[in-house]
């Protein structure tokens, strides 16, 4: 978490990284649980790099906390925030369901961990909704 010379959050870098319109969208969305990168750019249909760059930013501002879970990482938002920063950060996740209800939506019709294993291995390939084919009229 950044701190200021006086040992207190430093608002300056929590503004900054809230800022941004994805950053927000990301706060909205780990305001529902915990989520991994994979389920993230699922959510907010962006990519993986654009994903974890701009979750980069919101860990070192000190919004969010990491935990593994297997080969993942989890990001949720920090329950130790300052009370201050709490209330703000509600008010933006509201403001984002209202303004982006299509993350949520995008992210209750994905399976948890998508990036995760299936524990039934099939030969069979399998797409996610929306997702196309390489080559037209192909399901390969």
């Amino acid at each position: 978490m950044q701190m200021t010379s006086t040992g207190m959050i430093d608002m300056i870098a929590v503004a900054k990284a809230l800022g941004d319109q994805t950053r927000s969208r990301i706060v909205g969305v780990l305001g529902v649980r915990a989520l991994c990168v994979c389920e993230l750019k699922v959510a907010l249909s962006l990519s993986q790099a654009t994903v974890s760059d701009h979750v980069r930013v919101l860990l070192e501002a000190g919004l969010l906390t990491a935990s593994k879970r297997s080969y993942w990482t989890l990001y949720r938002i920090r329950e130790d925030l300052p009370p201050e920063t709490l209330t703000f950060v509600s008010v933006l996740m509201d403001q984002v369901r209202f303004q982006f209800p299509e993350d949520r939506s995008r992210l209750a019709d994905a399976p948890t961990l998508v990036c995760g294993v299936s524990p039934k291995k099939s030969s069979v390939p399998t797409r996610w909704a929306g997702q196309r084919s390489r080559k037209p009229g192909t399901d390969k």
